[in-house]
Formats: structure tokens, C-alpha cells, sequence
């Protein structure tokens, strides 16, 4: 079906520009020492950052995705979209206004808070056949909650560490105390859950009529 194999091709490409960003932006933020520290550290402790990671993730899932297009390749591209959409959204609506999206698109952060999240996502939204089933959104927001388990039992074993960057908690969650630093971390898992639901509806209403096998119907999606 000629429908079918555009829509393969163009994943393919997208596949493809995926990895070759997330390679360049790898490869800058582990490199290039930014003017603005923050948000963008040298060599290998910028893999401590969600954004590094949830990019990297994307990346091997895309490059997973050329030669293998199993269920569970299709459960992967909603988690890497939904991770690296949450960089996105934190990003966009909080992190760009506070500090000048000037400085959150600058450098590498242009290809790890912009351009990898949207065409993750418009990758996941258009042109996956995509599982619906609950337990895959969970999944999805799983990965924040790793990482903010992560995050927080470093702290407890290590402390807080030294002043910026040998600090550990280095995005300050922990300024304002243990209590609003689990609610932060709870408003960032149920976001990052609101965004895989939000996805898998858009990729219900926009790419999921692609097809309809058995396996993608879920009632309780």
C-alpha cells in the first residue's frame, strides 16, 4: 500500500535526522563550554541532566527504530516523545520566560530543549502505529520517577555537595526545603504523565488511523 510506505519512509527520515541532532548535540554539550553555565555543562558530568539524557534515549530509540518496528519499538517512541516532551514543555512554559529563551535555545540546548522534542513527537503523533493501552503511559512518566529516585537518594547518600557545579543538587530543587522539592518532582511526574496521554490522543486523532489492528485498541485508553 503506497500510503503505508511513504508513511515508513518518512520514519525512516526522521529516524535518521534524530540520531544525526542528538549526535551533534552530544557531541557540543560535551565539548563546547557555554557562556551560561546552568543549564549546559562540559564532558561527561552533562550527563547527569534529564534534557542530556531523555535526548540520548531518543536517539538510541530512533536508531533502534531503523531496523526493528516491533510493539515494542512503538512503546519506546511514546517514552522517548513523552521524556524529551517534557524538556520541551518545562522549557517553553517555565524555564524560557524566567531566564530568556535567548539562553534556553542557545547552543546545543537549540537541538536538546527544541528541535529533537518536536520531531520526537511529531514522529510519535503522525507516523507511529502506536500501542493505546494505560499501562504504556504509565511507563512513559516511569522515567521521570527513575530519575527523580535517582536524583534524591544521591543527595541523601552524598549530600548536597559543594557549591555549583560539584553541587548534587543541581537544579536546586532542595533551596526551598525536602517538602517543595517532592512536590516538584510530583507536578513534574503527573506532567509528564498529562504529556503521554496528550500524545497518545493526538496520535489517536492525527496518525492512529493508520491502522487498526487488535493490539492498539484499549478501552481504557
Amino acid at each position: 500500500m503506497r500510503a503505508e510506505r511513504d508513511r515508513k519512509i518518512r520514519q525512516v527520515i526522521t529516524n535518521i535526522v534524530i540520531i544525526i541532532l542528538v549526535v551533534i548535540g552530544t557531541y557540543m554539550t560535551m565539548t563546547y563550554r557555554s557562556a551560561w553555565m546552568e543549564f549546559q555543562m562540559r564532558g561527561i558530568m552533562c550527563l547527569r541532566y534529564f534534557t542530556v539524557e531523555s535526548n540520548i534515549f531518543a536517539g538510541i530509540v530512533a536508531l533502534i527504530a531503523l531496523f526493528y518496528q516491533g510493539k515494542a519499538t512503538k512503546i519506546l517512541k511514546l517514552m522517548s516523545a513523552t521524556a524529551t516532551g517534557l524538556t520541551f514543555s518545562v522549557v517553553a512554559l517555565f524555564l524560557g520566560p524566567v531566564y530568556g529563551y535567548h539562553r534556553m535555545y542557545k547552543n546545543a540546548n537549540l537541538y536538546f530543549h527544541l528541535i529533537v522534542p518536536l520531531i520526537a513527537m511529531v514522529d510519535y503523533i503522525l507516523l507511529t502505529d502506536a500501542p493505546k493501552k494505560l499501562k504504556w503511559k504509565i511507563m512513559s512518566a516511569m522515567l521521570t520517577v527513575i530519575y527523580g529516585f535517582g536524583y534524591i537518594l544521591n543527595i541523601l547518600i552524598n549530600g548536597k555537595g559543594g557549591r555549583y557545579p560539584n553541587n548534587n543538587d543541581f537544579y536546586f530543587f532542595l533551596r526551598w526545603g525536602w517538602g517543595v522539592a517532592i512536590l516538584i518532582f510530583t507536578v513534574i511526574i503527573l506532567l509528564s504523565f498529562g504529556i503521554a496521554c496528550l500524545l497518545s490522543w493526538l496520535n489517536s486523532k492525527a496518525g492512529g488511523r493508520i491502522t487498526s489492528s487488535p493490539e492498539n485498541e484499549d478501552p481504557a485508553s
